[in-house]
């Protein structure tokens, strides 16, 4: 990790010197630029650091329910989450593809191609699939990468944006929950240029920064607390500007929320608010609804929808 003083630190996309520090965790500080409004972690840690994260336990970490930013990452059951998450995953693909047949950016034979970046166990690639696409993925995780060879012929590569086949074209590439993991975003969507058709989509999901809920909670958000993985946090105009320099042009920004087990939700509210987690668990009647999904959209996520900007790769 860097010793780097933060009034030395010059910001990683824009440059300016002498960010600004905005939540401090530890021996680690989100920073922000006093420019483009980029916010980052400092230090950032090493590779071998991350490694130790995206290990085997990281689909199955009960300690991310408990106070100590040490545990805040990962999931406590992802795969008890598939249904939740599939569930809203077969609107993004069905929205993703109309507008490719409004656009008429499907291809004439064979089937459209999704790359998913940061695929976790497949479950987006399941319902890409089931709605006629070519489905790969990419993952960092080696744990992940032996899940969903064992379960599927999907064609998923262990590795980070640099390793891809500079060949490949896709017409629709993901990130969901994935940019602000990237130790050089900025890089890695340059890059991404060279893997999308004209006309293809590029799917960003991350947390909204500058969201009013986000900006309330600050450091008691999740999102900002998982220092051990989210290295970057973007708001609608930093990642505006982010993509725009890297060669995207923003079609869309939409608040997305998520669907919950009731009992979840509030185990995951407790390291934010416990006295209203356990209020709110006490006043849930029949207690058999603690087992009943909902959906909440505090609108701390946002879905950039972005296409490649003028013709030909870069």
């Amino acid at each position: 990790m860097s010793n780097e003083r933060v009034e030395e630190l010059a910001c990683p996309f824009c440059g300016t010197r002498g960010p600004v520090p905005r939540y401090r965790f530890g021996s680690v500080s989100i920073v922000r630029c006093r420019s483009c409004r980029l916010m980052w972690l400092h230090p950032m840690p090493r590779l071998d650091d991350l490694r130790q994260v995206y290990g085997d336990a990281y689909f199955s970490n009960a300690g991310l329910l408990q106070q100590a930013e040490a545990h805040i990452y990962g999931y406590v059951d992802y795969i008890a989450e598939r249904i939740n998450k599939q569930y809203g995953y077969v609107a993004l693909v069905g929205e993703t593809r109309a507008a490719l047949v409004r656009e008429g950016s499907l291809p004439m034979e064979g089937k459209p191609r999704w790359m998913d970046v940061g695929c976790g166990f497949g479950y987006l690639l399941d319902v890409a699939f089931d709605q006629g696409f070519a489905v790969s993925g990419l993952e960092f995780n080696r744990h992940a990468v032996e899940y969903v060879r064992s379960k599927y012929t999907y064609d998923v590569r262990e590795g980070t944006i640099a390793d891809l086949p500079r060949g490949d074209r896709y017409h629709v590439i993901s990130l969901l929950d994935v940019v602000e993991h990237l130790h050089d975003p900025f890089s890695d969507l340059r890059r991404l240029r060279h893997w999308i058709h004209d006309g293809g989509r590029l799917l960003i999901l991350t947390m909204d920064s500058d969201s009013l809920v986000s900006r309330l909670l600050g450091k008691r958000l999740e999102d900002f607390r998982r220092i051990r993985e989210h290295l970057f946090f973007f708001s609608r105009r930093s990642l505006g500007a982010v993509l725009d320099a890297c060669g995207w042009e923003v079609v869309s920004v939409a608040s997305v929320g998520h669907t919950f087990e009731v009992g979840m939700l509030l185990d995951r509210l407790s390291s934010m608010a416990p006295r209203l987690a356990r209020v709110l668990r006490a006043l849930v009647r029949p207690r058999w609804l603690l087992k009943a999904n909902i959906y909440v959209n505090p609108m701390t996520k946002m879905l950039v929808t972005a296409r490649p900007r003028g013709q030909g790769s870069e």
